[in-house]
């Protein structure tokens, strides 16, 4: 994605009949149009960036004569889910987590619009003949990552359903197999009841054992569920005698990666009651019932008992206040700000005759100079004389004759006589 270029500014005078000396009246060039991403509930996946990969905001207009300023670029407003992460490519760091409705970050601002020739007049230079190209616009690669954030996280070991329970009361259509393997990548889907009755329900990425300990999917499977209201654990019932053991299993995967976890609100399904030859549920609901915990039995395949469990899961979500939501503590969100480490350039040798300078400021008047007006390239000049450029070069070994490069632009070094 790529940020609007600054306008340029205008070289201008005025001529009009009375006013012989009317004096410089050229117009800056207006600011290029940032690139935001925004946060928005009513998104519920990343689908629309899988043939979507570039994104390009408006240049600034150049100035114009009359002291008119160019018109300012369009902003690009990027759409993405609540929980969405935006990582920088190159150093894999979160610039940001847009984890509200609304939330967003400028991923790439703007170039400033370059000044026209009025804002470089002065009581001795009163007719300058030159003006500043606008600034260039940031280009970046980003990565977006999903961190579900829903209502209802559905939770249990390959196999159990999930996938198929979405499917069956949600409007997510995810790819359903009879494998022994994990889904790679959360899917969401929102589940009507009616009445103005709705919650998101995310199957999350499934968990194996051992994943408190990084395998499998590991950490990024229970960060996910660090994001969820109420936890549905979903249990594969086609072998009775091994519905506790999955019980067990799930709640020490959970206590041993963050032992909070187990205090968020939760219910039991058993699924596939529908391969019971005889629906015998009083003993194990008793045996959950002695552990405080709510079961419902289930056949996410034939439709079996949603209803009275979604109504259920609804209850309990009205019920939980958003404040439970627990943010993770490891992520770093980095700040776009400049730092004063800019304030400094390096000098880096390339080679015996060949020398290029390092700092964002003097890469910036470089580049805001038009070097086919005399006039702007005198004012990088006295730039350059203001930060005593010429003597930090010699202390680095610069002579007469030599090569610096600053950003794109080459110099033949000259020493003043």
């Amino acid at each position: 994605m790529r940020s609007g270029k600054g306008g340029d500014g205008a070289v201008s005078f005025r001529h009009e009949r009375f006013a012989p000396r009317g004096g410089p009246d050229g117009g800056d060039g207006g600011k290029g149009g940032d690139v935001i991403i925004k946060a928005n509930k009513n998104i519920d996946t990343l689908n629309f960036f899988i043939h979507h990969h570039h994104f390009f905001a408006e240049n600034g207009e150049n100035g114009k004569s009359r002291n008119k300023h160019g018109k300012n670029g369009k902003d690009v407003i990027i759409e993405v889910p609540v929980g969405t992460l935006v990582i920088d490519r190159e150093t894999e760091k979160i610039i940001a987590d847009l984890n509200e409705d609304g939330k967003s970050v400028i991923v790439a601002k703007g170039g400033k619009g370059g000044k026209g020739n009025k804002s470089f007049a002065t009581p001795v230079e009163r007719a300058p003949h030159y003006s500043e190209k606008g600034e260039p616009g940031v280009e970046r690669r980003l990565e977006l990552r999903l961190k579900i954030l829903s209502d209802v996280g559905i939770v249990g070991f390959p196999n159990a359903g999930k996938s198929t329970l979405l499917s069956k009361v949600s409007n997510a259509r995810p790819t359903i197999a009879n494998y022994a393997f994990t889904t790679l990548s959360p899917k969401i889907g929102v589940v009507d009841l009616g009445a103005g009755k709705r919650f998101v329900m995310a199957d999350l990425p499934g968990l194996i054992e051992g994943a408190s300990e990084g395998k499998g999917m590991g950490n990024e499977f229970l960060a996910h569920i660090e994001r969820t209201k109420v936890l549905l654990f979903l249990i594969d019932g086609s072998e009775r005698k091994s519905i506790f053991r999955a019980y067990n299993a799930l709640l020490n995967e959970l206590r041993k990666y963050k032992p909070e976890l187990l205090q968020k609100k939760r219910v039991i399904a058993i699924n596939k009651i529908d391969t019971w030859k005889i629906r015998r549920t009083k003993e194990i609901r008793e045996k959950f019932s002695k552990l405080n915990e709510t079961v419902f039995f289930i056949s996410a395949k034939e439709e079996i008992g949603l209803n009275d469990l979604l109504e259920y899961l609804y209850y309990l979500v009205s019920s939980e206040s958003s404040a439970t939501i627990e943010e993770p503590e490891t992520e770093e969100v980095i700040t776009l700000k400049t730092s004063d480490k800019d304030k400094f350039f390096r000098i880096e040798k390339i080679d015996s005759h060949t020398f290029r300078i390092h700092q964002k400021e003097i890469e910036r008047y470089v580049s805001l100079t038009d070097f086919e007006r005399r006039g702007s390239v005198a004012e990088l000049l006295r730039y350059f004389k203001r930060i005593n450029l010429d003597r930090k070069l010699k202390q680095a070994g610069v002579k007469e004759g030599d090569r610096v490069i600053i950003g794109d632009r080459s110099f033949i070094f000259k020493e003043n006589e």
